[in-house]
């Protein structure tokens, strides 16, 4: 006969079976988390190794860190070396993010605050906010250097961080400092320190990089050359300071007028060029008249000077088949921008189909 098991056995093997299946649960969700942990990792570290666009580090880092810790919010402070303040270049909040010309200068002296003596002490910390939010402080340091902070925060119901989670930040913290120090250099390298255009030497790589993408592909290419008219006349009136600042805000003019894939670069002096992948004549065109409609309709003020009027010429070609190498391009553009200066200045010119 079989052995007849009694109800506060089963309840017993019951319980047992409740309390493995528990405890696997536990297992799995320690797992799952130690997974993405290291999906974190892997993303920071392509970042290091293939990311050298100094935002698009600044958003993965953040995007990637705060998925990880769950948290509704995170912010980068990086060191401006010229005011020695923690200047807030990036930030999360919720599922949207913030760029720096949105945080209204959003800065910290170093020592200020949990955020300010991170930096100071370089030790991370846990602060719970008046708010009812948790917060994880982490300095960021590269090659012995303090470079910022790194600050995320969530509520319920994650609830507060712990210790595990401060350590786990400051392992991280150290890939995210490696992969910001890297792009920077990079952008020093190929930024224009005036006007935060492209160099020149960038230029040319990207432009023969695009070029041959589009003779390979049969895909549209464009570059506007433009140029600020009467520039020297205008440098010797009011001096080169007030030179440099029209060339600041003409350049950032430009920049807002650009895609994230466009290329804006300082061609040389005073003369800007821009690189429109998969653009044709006619957008180019669009983009270069918004540009300089933009420059001409406004009044220029800087230190005691007020009220300048500027305008710029402005020439653009487009890719077309039989161009055998990227000077043809830029030779066709320089061509209808000297037009746009004979024809009298303040416009833009197309070039003629050969």
């Amino acid at each position: 006969m079989s052995k007849v098991i009694g109800i506060p056995e089963l309840l017993r093997k019951a319980d047992e079976i409740e309390q493995r299946y528990a405890e696997l649960h536990r297992r799995y969700l320690e797992l799952s988390k130690r997974v993405d942990e290291l999906s974190t990792f892997r993303e920071i570290g392509l970042a290091i190794n293939s990311i050298l666009d100094f935002d698009e580090v600044l958003e993965t880092v953040i995007w990637k860190v705060t998925s990880l810790f769950e948290s509704a919010a995170g912010v980068i402070y990086l060191l401006d070396s010229s005011s020695d303040r923690l200047v807030a270049r990036i930030a999360r909040h919720d599922n949207e993010l913030r760029r720096a010309d949105e945080l209204e200068n959003e800065s910290v002296a170093i020592g200020e605050g949990p955020v300010g003596q991170a930096l100071a002490e370089r030790l991370g910390t846990i602060v719970e906010e008046p708010n009812g939010y948790s917060s994880l402080v982490e300095p960021l340091t590269a090659k012995h250097e303090g470079i910022g902070v790194i600050k995320v925060s969530r509520g319920d119901p994650q609830g507060p961080f712990d210790r595990n989670d401060s350590n786990l930040l400051s392992v991280i913290s150290s890939q995210v400092a490696v992969a910001i120090h890297n792009a920077k250099l990079y952008s020093l390298a190929t930024t224009d320190s005036l006007t935060n255009l492209y160099v020149r030497r960038y230029f040319d790589l990207r432009l023969r990089e695009e070029f041959f993408a589009a003779r390979r592909y049969k895909q549209p290419l464009s570059i506007l050359m433009i140029d600020i008219d009467h520039f020297k006349s205008f440098n010797d009136r009011y001096g080169h300071q007030t030179g440099d600042s029209v060339l600041k805000e003409i350049s950032r003019i430009i920049t807002q007028n650009c895609r994230r894939s466009d290329v804006p670069c300082r061609y040389g002096g005073e003369e800007m060029a821009v690189i429109l992948a998969a653009t044709g004549l006619e957008g180019a065109v669009t983009v270069g008249q918004k540009i300089r409609q933009q420059i001409s309709q406004r009044e220029f003020s800087f230190n005691r000077v007020q009220g300048l009027k500027i305008a710029v010429s402005v020439g653009v070609a487009s890719y077309r088949i039989g161009m055998r190498t990227p000077e043809e391009l830029v030779e066709s553009a320089d061509a209808a921008l000297y037009k746009a200066k004979r024809k009298g200045r303040n416009r833009v010119i197309q070039a003629e189909p050969e």
